[in-house]
């Protein structure tokens, strides 16, 4: 699938919604613990969920090289440093800075010049953390490795995922650098990176693999829990989709929460681009407003878990072939 028409498959339509790309490529499939096949189009489902159209809002919809962006600040430890449609996070530590996430290898160098732009040195990049094995997350992991040092990081399940698909697929440019398999998370893994810990939570369905992490935020004086999902999109298969309640009901068990960085801006109970960003930018003297707190974080779990609910529903009724 090109580019463009892998980024296109998100306009808002009968069975092309997706959160991540589910080309070939883009899924993560195929592997033998996902079945040996790709992923269907979860337009439906994500359609229903409540990032709903905000998928296609804004720039979201074009190819890679129309969704670079410039930085801005979220708190006083993190950075937005990625597109408007996915995610890519700069914490800053005592020690260096830790990258969550990093799009696609063709927005690899935005990433880099965003780093720069607000006042970093890229060679400060200590780790980079990979929340799942879609190449809009780990493509661009190899190019920012080779510029910085920095060690990446991922559950074996992903590794697995990515190899296989920079091996079957290596002329797509947004696969990136080939990886060499690095840090290896494991479920309840900690990090310390200086002052701060970094704890993962294994939280598979999305993708075989993806992690959820779990670190301070910053903010005037005030520090806060927050929690960066591993994967919330619903394009996966029927065999995923109890794998995948059962991932977000241990996430919402392990609250609360008082913060939510979703891998993509809308993935969160606030969108991060259309809503926190502006209000950011008015802010005053106020609270600031990427902090939902607990009651709004359960309540878009919640609401998460009523669509997952009814599609294994719609899945189960099905007659078995």
């Amino acid at each position: 699938m090109a580019l463009k028409q892998a980024i296109t498959v998100l306009a808002f339509a009968a069975l092309a919604v997706t959160v991540c790309p589910t080309s070939r490529a883009q899924s993560g499939a195929p592997t033998s613990t996902q079945g040996g096949a790709p992923a269907p189009p979860g337009g439906v489902w994500n359609a229903k969920a409540p990032w709903g159209p905000l998928q296609t809002a804004g720039k979201r919809s074009g190819p890679p090289s129309e969704q670079t962006r410039d930085p801005f600040k979220i708190f006083d430890n993190v950075y937005y440093v990625g597109l408007h449609f996915v995610s890519s996070y700069v914490v800053t530590t005592s020690a260096g800075l830790v990258l969550i996430d990093a799009t696609f290898g063709d927005t690899s160098d935005s990433v880099l010049e965003n780093i720069r732009k607000l006042g970093f040195n890229p060679s400060n990049v200590k780790y980079i953390f990979i929340t799942h094995s879609h190449l809009d997350h780990f493509g661009g992991a190899g190019k920012i490795q080779e510029a910085t040092g920095a060690r990446v990081g991922m559950s074996l399940e992903d590794w697995q995922s990515v190899e296989t698909q920079q091996k079957s697929e290596s002329t797509n440019k947004a696969l990136g650098l080939r990886l060499v398999r690095d840090l290896v998370i494991k479920d309840n893994d900690t990090i310390n990176v200086g002052d701060t810990r970094f704890k993962f939570y294994f939280t598979p369905g999305h993708t075989v693999g993806a992690t959820s992490l779990e670190f301070q935020v910053k903010d005037r004086g005030k520090s806060y829990r927050a929690i960066v999902p591993g994967g919330m999109g619903m394009q996966f298969g029927p065999e995923w989709t109890a794998v995948f309640i059962k991932s977000v009901e241990r996430l919402k068990q392990l609250g609360p929460w008082d913060v939510m960085l979703g891998n993509h801006p809308f993935l969160m109970p606030k969108d991060l681009e259309l809503e926190i960003e502006p209000a950011l930018a008015k802010r005053g003297d106020g609270p600031n407003p990427a902090v939902a707190g607990p009651a709004a974080i359960n309540q878009w779990f919640d609401a998460v878990l009523k669509v997952a609910n009814e599609k294994l529903a719609a899945e189960q009724s099905q007659p078995a072939k």
